[in-house]
């Protein structure tokens, strides 16, 4: 059934786009096409539509939001423990590894030759 409603849809999209008829027939074509979507019976559908779109996302918003809100109050506490921490602790660097060059014996012999 969507198949066939999608096909007609395209169909008349195509038509009112393809027309040749003029600007008077595209009135008609539009004016019908409003006057289908403003009927009764097409806006109880999509009321129904929107009411379960609407009761299968839930309460989602709301929950992003009070998650979110939750990770930046976590995250700015934990932002003004930090100085506070490392204030009272000397601060190190890392030293950087040194790691010996491979030298051959023939190297070797000549650094001692020298």
């Amino acid at each position: 059934m969507r198949g066939k409603l999608l096909f007609i849809t395209g169909g008349l999209v195509g038509y009112v786009l393809g027309a040749r008829a003029g600007r008077k027939r595209y009135d008609q074509i539009a004016a019908a096409a409003n006057d289908l979507w403003n009927a009764k019976p097409v806006q109880r559908r999509v009321t129904e539509v929107r009411d379960a779109a609407l009761e299968v996302v839930g309460d989602i918003p709301a929950t992003l939001f009070k998650a979110g809100k939750k990770a930046v109050t976590k995250a700015a506490a934990k932002k003004q423990e930090t100085p506070a921490s490392t204030a009272s602790s000397p601060v190190t660097k890392p030293k950087p590894k040194v790691t010996p060059s491979p030298t051959s014996a023939a190297d070797a012999d000549d650094s001692a030759a020298q």
